[in-house]
């Protein structure tokens, strides 16, 4: 793709230098063409006619080559930041130009440098966040597998669950990562339609019944009689709440989650308040970044790999939604988004 770029850029460069010398060409034939005639009309000699054509075409080359060269070292120097762009230098830019045209092309291509150099940025960190994900489980079978191998130990019903475990949780983070590359890269299509909320609610919270009881975490639902309802896909809402509902529910023992929904403008709320053991001020703004969690250890205990909130809030943005949150260490967290109302 690099190669193929490089090749029109360097096409297009030449293109414009022959154009530019075929108007050379064009500016002296019409300078000489001019003087002849000039000298012609006012009955000069020939002698004197020729002189004044080769004066005539030097001032003209002069105005015509200093001309095209003010047009083209601009070109010439955003060429080179292509090029070395191309070449994998993801910092290179074309500098300021005095010509406006030509200034707004090399801020074009300066705005599609930075994004691709984001977008590699953030393939570089997935890919790093990925291999560090998928060591650990990946690490603790092919331990066992030695151990049992060498005759160091003998298959038991706990070495069995543990393996089990980490085998889904291979699973799981391998899921994660599809249902987030579909995501942010805009390959998961959403099936929009009025939904009532109400039902989904409902069901979700006899779904988490179990789960709670086993937390001791005690599950409210507040909602009005009369929500109106959404416009939304119904799996990407339920998906949404399911993944709040069950970070509160395991981050809050002994505690309380309560789900609450309103009306406001043309959009509905829905907040996931819990109280828990709550997240610090200065960790707020990384709660949505993939594989992020603010204590490590929560991925051993609840089987977690940091992908499920920045799945959620992109699903929330692909609704036309915004998500927040508002935490207190020690004290709980609120985490809310909005859907647009079905007109």
């Amino acid at each position: 793709m690099a190669k193929c770029n490089m090749f029109l850029v360097n096409h297009w460069t030449l293109s414009l230098k022959l154009r530019l010398l075929l108007s050379h060409l064009s500016v002296m034939l019409l300078g000489i063409s001019i003087v002849n005639l000039v000298s012609h009309l006012s009955g000069q000699n020939f002698q004197d006619g020729v002189v004044a054509a080769l004066v005539s075409l030097l001032s003209v080359s002069a105005v015509s080559i200093l001309t095209s060269r003010i047009i083209i070292r601009p070109l010439l120097t955003m060429e080179k930041a292509m090029q070395a762009f191309a070449g994998g230098d993801l910092t290179a830019r074309a500098p300021h130009i005095s010509i406006p045209e030509i200034n707004r092309l090399a801020s074009s291509f300066n705005h599609l440098a930075i994004s691709l150099q984001g977008i590699e940025e953030r393939r570089q960190e997935l890919t790093s966040d990925m291999a560090h994900e998928l060591r650990s489980p990946i690490t603790v079978i092919h331990g066992y597998l030695e151990m049992l191998n060498t005759g160091m130990t003998q298959m038991t019903a706990e070495i069995q669950r543990q393996m089990s475990e980490e085998a889904e949780r291979l699973i799981r983070l391998v899921d994660d990562l599809l249902e987030l590359s579909k995501v942010e890269t805009g390959y998961l299509p959403l099936r929009l339609q009025p939904l009532p909320l109400a039902p989904i609610f409902k069901k979700i919270v006899t779904t988490f019944r179990a789960a709670s009881l086993q937390a001791n975490c005690q599950l409210q639902l507040r909602i009005p009689n009369h929500l109106p309802p959404v416009y939304a896909d119904r799996d990407r809402i339920k998906q949404i709440l399911i993944n709040l509902i069950g970070n509160a529910i395991t981050y809050t023992p002994n505690g309380i989650v309560t789900i609450r929904a309103w009306l406001q403008g043309d959009y509905v709320w829905i907040a996931v308040t819990d109280t828990g053991i709550g997240i610090a001020q200065e960790d707020l703004p990384k709660v949505f970044e993939r594989f992020w969690r603010a204590d490590p250890s929560r991925n051993a205990r609840t089987g977690g790999n940091g992908i499920g909130l920045a799945i959620t809030k992109r699903l929330v943005q692909l609704h036309n939604g915004k998500i927040e949150v508002e935490s207190e260490l020690g004290k709980g967290s609120m985490f809310r988004f909005s859907i647009p109302r079905a007109v």
